[in-house]
């Protein structure tokens, strides 16, 4: 793994839902502007780490995390930290496409609007359609935004969510699965919507696909039963990988 700047990390992550522990002692840097995939069995404990990562396992009565997470080496459980603004900071799209029964236009300008990111008029008709164009979508709906999101595919409806979450300029994106649901062009689409975005934002995702984690990123996790297996850039994870349970995830022995 390179040594760029670590945009944010977890050490010695444990997590628990009431007396079971779903996270074992996780470390894991994300560098900037990098994709990060995490992959492993269903029930590994994927999507419970992701959404430490913007707390939104806080939601989850019972649940607790021990450990440290931190975004620009600053803890995101520290008390003054404001969840509302780490949310901003650190977006998520998840695995089934989710938009507000809205307009396309405001299915973007909503959250912006709510936390006075841009102000009513040009300013946020700028914004959606930058947030758009970000997501690959404009040149299919710039001229219908204002017809309901729920009429769009549910390929444009998952670039509509990342747009969604672009808007808010954050500075990391978790992905949960964003391609699981979708055919393959619009897999197609959202992987290459990846690479672009990693230019100005560092991508951490979930993926039961082992093709997407090959083909969209610079770093691989692979996760057991709670556990951080092994990690390492992508390459050395799908060609020479340092642990046996490592090697027969991969090639298809078992999960």
């Amino acid at each position: 793994m390179n040594q760029q700047s670590v945009k944010m990390e977890s050490r010695n992550l444990n997590f628990y839902y009431n007396a079971f522990q779903a996270l074992k002692d996780i470390s894991i840097p994300f560098y900037s502007n990098q994709v990060t995939a995490l992959i492993g069995p269903s029930g590994c404990g994927k999507s419970t780490y992701i959404r430490c990562l913007n707390r939104m396992n806080d939601l989850v009565v019972g649940s607790r995390a021990e450990g440290e997470i931190l975004l620009d080496n600053l803890s995101i459980y520290a008390h003054e930290v404001d969840v509302v603004e780490l949310r901003r900071r650190v977006g998520m799209v998840f695995q089934k496409p989710n938009p507000f029964p809205k307009s396309i236009y405001e299915n973007v300008a909503y959250a912006p609007r709510i936390h006075g990111i841009a102000n009513k008029g040009s300013e946020m008709d700028d914004l959606v359609e930058e947030s758009l164009r970000k997501s690959g979508l404009w040149d299919e709906v710039g001229d219908r935004i204002e017809l309901p999101a729920t009429s769009l595919s549910g390929g444009q409806q998952q670039r509509l969510c990342i747009a969604r979450a672009l808007a808010m300029e954050p500075e990391v994106i978790l992905m949960d699965e964003p391609a699981s649901s979708l055919d393959p062009i619009a897999t197609q689409k959202i992987e290459e919507l990846i690479f672009e975005l990693k230019e100005k934002v560092t991508i951490i995702i979930v993926t039961h696909n082992m093709q997407q984690a090959a083909r969209v990123s610079d770093n691989t996790a692979f996760f057991y039963m709670g556990e951080l297996i092994e990690i390492a850039d992508t390459e050395t994870i799908f060609t020479r990988p340092n642990e046996k349970q490592t090697e027969e995830y991969i090639t298809g022995r078992f999960g």
